[in-house]
């Protein structure tokens, strides 16, 4: 490692690769690759000189802590089963409750507590969303100065790695995500556990369900990831030799053995894992040249096959929430429709839209694609103003919908004469309107969507010129039926658009080749004040009392 790492990456014995992934996931910038203070060793900013901030758990109310821990264990961590609740909790009375666990509080433990207490008050705050989140912000840049002890080569490291990429979606600011997924995904395969052990007497059923929870979340988050930056998966995407782990809730899931007949409490991820599988078979064979599954005679095929396997994902969730006994899933099953009333028009999109297979979409699969790009982004706009409770990431929702405006403003100009005679003005106008609402929204938890804002309406003003032309042009048309056809049909379609080239220049928001230098932390303008009162500044609703442990 001496030998072949060159000593400006700050990588050593002492400060692991992974203190250098902790720069935050950036979006596009004019200002060149790479900040000028991000590899100069001695500035405090820079990407090898991390500094640990001054305050963590301890400015935390004990009553508080209590009823984050619980938003995490009963909204959370079901939906990205990274650790057994046991161990969560054990990690949480090391520190909180020092006489249920004593001599406990490991450097391990206090970068969980301060990670999964940044997640759950970022999921929690109802107000005063950027103070909550410059304190989640807080909370999770302590928690870095614990990296040399915790990213270790083995299970124990992967689930910190993991739970890190988990809070970078809430927000991208803390780390590079694409760089996170693949340090995650070469540490499944270091750890095999993209296959399953050998069924003998040395592999209980607890720690082979536990491999299962880290391979699939990992999985996941690659794919995710992958698929929005539309770029190869390091890990199988078919025919994957390791099962779902099961969905009973973790008090059925002991080192003794595991009660099938507990309480099914992990619906979500399994769920989401299968909609992944959809989404990256999707961009394999469109923009990485995957063959076709032996299965399916032509393209056009394959691609009907697509569409009815989301349709069947989709009802199935709808049927699964319907069959819902349990009082306490409600707020959970209507989080996951809303989840799926997103990610189904998102499929369409990403299977009609232009892609290195198929540049030229036919017409009407353009269409699709342009009134499903809208949906994507209401989806999103309703789940950013969804209330307590409700898992608010912003990194996919602000890539998605971004991805969605840039497929809705080429198929704006290449099917006007489609959209003009199905949808009115009013309508389109209002289609427009709701990208913009949603980077306006969505700003507020990660300033770096401002850009997103600016570059869309930037697009859209010439787009939106050109569609009103067109309009008044066909009117004309109308009135003028002494003008031959033919030449009316090919000025109208006869334009110049930047669309394709803006795509490119994107590089669909490519964190690792750009940075923004200018932009401060969330931080920056929050200091920890001791006497607030989170529950009421950040209308937390937490009812938690006081207890001797949970």
């Amino acid at each position: 490692m001496d030998d072949m790492t060159p000593a400006f990456l700050g990588i050593s014995h002492a400060k692991p690769i992974l203190s250098c992934v902790v720069k935050g996931t950036q979006l596009p910038s004019n200002k060149g690759p790479v900040g000028a203070t991000d590899l100069h060793e001695n500035h405090p900013r820079s990407i090898i000189n991390p500094q640990p901030p001054h305050s963590g758990l301890d400015v935390i109310e004990r009553r508080i802590a209590h009823g984050l821990l619980d938003n995490f264990l009963e909204r959370v961590i079901t939906q990205y089963p990274i650790y057994h609740r046991s161990d969560v909790t054990a990690a949480f009375n090391s520190i909180f409750v020092p006489t249920i666990n004593p001599n406990q509080d490991t450097p391990r433990n206090r970068y969980i507590i301060n990670i999964i207490m940044a997640i759950s008050l970022s999921t929690a705050a109802r107000t005063k969303q950027k103070a909550a989140n410059a304190h989640a912000y807080a909370l999770v840049r302590h928690a870095l100065q614990y990296i040399p002890e915790v990213a270790t080569n083995d299970l124990g490291g992967l689930q910190a790695i993991l739970l890190l990429t988990q809070y970078t979606f809430l927000n991208p600011s803390v780390a590079d995500v694409w760089l996170l997924t693949g340090l995650i995904s070469q540490a499944v395969i270091d750890l095999g556990l993209h296959q399953e052990l050998p069924n003998d007497s040395h592999t209980t059923a607890y720690h082979r369900d536990m491999r299962r929870r880290l391979f699939w979340c990992a999985w996941e988050m690659e794919v995710a990831v992958c698929s929005i930056f539309l770029r190869p998966v390091n890990l199988p995407i078919r025919n994957i030799d390791v099962a779902f782990p099961v969905e009973v809730d973790d008090t059925a899931i002991t080192e003794t053995g595991i009660d099938p007949s507990g309480l099914v409490s992990k619906f979500t991820s399994r769920r989401i894992w299968l909609f992944r599988q959809i989404e990256a078979d999707i961009i394999s064979v469109l923009w990485h040249g995957d063959p076709i599954p032996k299965e399916f005679r032509s393209l056009e095929e394959w691609m009907q096959n697509c569409k009815a396997s989301v349709t069947a994902w989709h009802k199935e969730v709808y049927a699964a929430a319907g069959a819902n006994k349990e009082p306490s899933f409600v707020k959970r099953w209507r989080e996951m429709l809303l989840y799926a009333d997103i990610v189904y028009p998102y499929i369409l999109v990403t299977l009609y839209r232009p892609s290195r297979r198929i540049p030229q979409p036919r017409t009407d699969h353009l269409v699709i694609a342009f009134v499903n790009a809208v949906e994507v982004a209401h989806g999103y706009w309703q789940q950013s103003n969804a209330d307590y409770g409700n898992i608010k990431y912003v990194f996919h929702p602000c890539h998605h919908v971004f991805n969605s405006a840039i497929v809705f403003l080429q198929a704006l100009p290449r099917c006007k004469s489609e959209i003009s005679e199905r949808y009115t003005l009013q309508e389109v106008e209002d289609w427009m309107a709701r990208f913009s609402r949603f980077f306006a929204t969505i700003s507020e938890r990660w300033p770096a969507a401002t850009r997103c804002l600016e570059e869309y309406e930037r697009l859209l003003a010439p787009t939106k010129k050109e569609y009103l032309d067109f309009l008044d042009q066909k009117a004309n048309f109308v009135r003028r039926q002494a003008v031959p056809i033919g030449n009316m049909v090919e000025d109208m379609y006869n334009y110049p658009t930047d669309l394709d080239d803006a795509v490119n220049f994107w590089t669909v928001c490519n964190p690792t080749t750009t940075a923004d230098p200018t932009i401060e932390p969330l931080a920056a303008a929050y200091a920890f004040n001791v006497s607030h009162d989170w529950n009421a500044e950040f209308n937390l609703d937490l009812e938690t009392e006081t207890k001797p442990g949970i």
